[in-house]
This record gives C-alpha cells, sequence and structure tokens, in this order.
C-alpha cells in the first residue's frame, strides 16, 4: 500500500462473485505497470465500498473487465502473462481459465473511437470498443488497495485502478446507447446515489457545469442521461431492482446533471 492508495475492504457471499474477485485479482496481477482501468460492474462495487451510501445496493459480478489503450491491445505482453496465468483466450479479448461453475473470466476493452467501430482489430486480436473509456484513461484514477474476503473463506489482496465517479456515470449513460442492459441503468441508480449522499465530500463534478456539458464526451453523456428523464416522465423508464425508483433516479439527474444544448 502506498500514502496515496486507499485501503478497502470487499466481501464476496457467492462462489460467481469469488470467480468474480480471483479475476479482477488475476488482471491486477498481470496488468501491474500497465495503464488500464477497472470498468464495468466492479468499478461501481469499488466506488460503493470507497462511498458507502445508504440508499444504494451492490449488485453482484462474476467477471472482470479491464479498460486498456490501443497501444497495450496491440502488445503481447498482458496477452502473455495471461496466458501463463492458465488463462485461455476463447474469443478476441476474452480469457477463461477453469470450467463451469469455476470458471474465471477477464475481458479486455478497448475506447471506442469518433465514428469507430464496435470492435478492433489490435495485435491480431480483436476487441470490443466501448465508449468513455478514453475519458476515463485521460483522468487520474483512483488507486485502491483492496482487500477480498471470499465466500471459501479465502483472501485476496491486490491494487487497481477506477475510474472516478463522475466518469464511471459517464461511462455508465454512454454504455446504455450500445446495449439495452437493465444492469446499467441500475448501476446509474448506484453512482447517483453515491453523487448525492456524497457530493460535499467529492472532488470536481463537472457534469453539473453547463459550459462543460456543452461540447464532447459530457455533452453526450448528458443527453443520455435527460433522455433518460424524459423516459421516466413518459412512463417508459424501469430501474429494474435498483433501490432507486424511477421517479427519485430522474430527480437525482436532474439535480446533478446540467442541461446540455439542443445541438
Amino acid at each position: 500500500m502506498t500514502a496515496s492508495n486507499q485501503p478497502i475492504t470487499v466481501h464476496s457471499f457467492s462462489t460467481a462473485a469469488d470467480n468474480g474477485y480471483r479475476a479482477l485479482a488475476d488482471l491486477a496481477t498481470a496488468a501491474e505497470g500497465t495503464d488500464y482501468r477497472v470498468v464495468g460492474g466492479h468499478m461501481v462495487q469499488l466506488l460503493l465500498c470507497v462511498y458507502p451510501t445508504e440508499q444504494a445496493a451492490v449488485r453482484g459480478t462474476s467477471d472482470a473487465d479491464g479498460g486498456i489503450p490501443e497501444p497495450v491491445a496491440a502488445g503481447m505482453k498482458l496477452h502473455e502473462v495471461l496466458l501463463s496465468k492458465d488463462y485461455t483466450p476463447t474469443s478476441g479479448a476474452h480469457y477463461v481459465r477453469g470450467e463451469d461453475d469455476d470458471a474465471v473470466e477477464i475481458d479486455l476493452l478497448v475506447p471506442l473511437q469518433a465514428a469507430g467501430s464496435r470492435q478492433q482489430e489490435l495485435g491480431g486480436r480483436t476487441f470490443d470498443a466501448i465508449p468513455g473509456l478514453g475519458l476515463a484513461l485521460a483522468s487520474d484514477p483512483l488507486m485502491l488497495d483492496v482487500t477480498a474476503q471470499l465466500s471459501d473463506g479465502d483472501v485476496l489482496q491486490f491494487t487497481v485502478p477506477i475510474p472516478n465517479l463522475e466518469v464511471a456515470v459517464v461511462m455508465k449513460a454512454l454504455a446504455t446507447t450500445t446495449r439495452s442492459a437493465p444492469k446499467d441503468v441500475y448501476d446509474l441508480c448506484t453512482l447517483f446515489e453515491i453523487r448525492h449522499e456524497h457530493r460535499e465530500a467529492l472532488g470536481a463534478w463537472r457534469l453539473s457545469d453547463p459550459e462543460a456539458v456543452s461540447k464532447g464526451t459530457r455533452k453526450t453523456a448528458a443527453r443520455v442521461l435527460h433522455g433518460l428523464v424524459i423516459q421516466g416522465q413518459r412512463n417508459q423508464l424501469s430501474t429494474f431492482e435498483s433501490p432507486t425508483n424511477p421517479a427519485r433516479f430522474a430527480q437525482l439527474i436532474r439535480t446533478h446533471v446540467a442541461q446540455p444544448p439542443a445541438r
């Protein structure tokens, strides 16, 4: 642990979650010294550990997602380290160790470029490209020293970089434009509950600045988020099993995200 890293302890209560944390620990070891970010479900889980929030609930995840720059993806170092840890690339940049209930899975992802393809061929492998990852890689991460207490009694310790809360919101908002997954709205509910409860303690939050949401990635994310508000007004928005109901979710967006320009 370094002075700038934040120590957190997470608890797993299922085999699936155990596998997710094992994958995360392997990713942390394999990518040590590499510019990357933990994204996806673990990103939200870990932010909730950093900022405990009464109104939010943890959503479990059974795999680990690592966002990496294109030059890292084009290289072979990370690929070779995962192979040395008994991972098998099953399709593109999806890696699996073990089978059935013991399968541990890692996905490596790259930034989606403007007007680019959602799949990119780099270093002879196909990577899924996701929106918002470029902003995450360009922003300082939160460095976490994680102690994971698994349901089978094992304890894992590892250090990972995750995007800050605002960037996580941007990424999850943009994810809704490329897929229809209930988990993305659920995670957005969690992230906005964190923002609302910890707004005094959090650092810069540019999504509430009209100038910041007038251009670039934040503008796109703000449009998506206010589009969700409109869905709520039409009774077309579901927050699925989140403790945050659609009306509260819409209000949180209006409170913490400035209205972007129409064009």
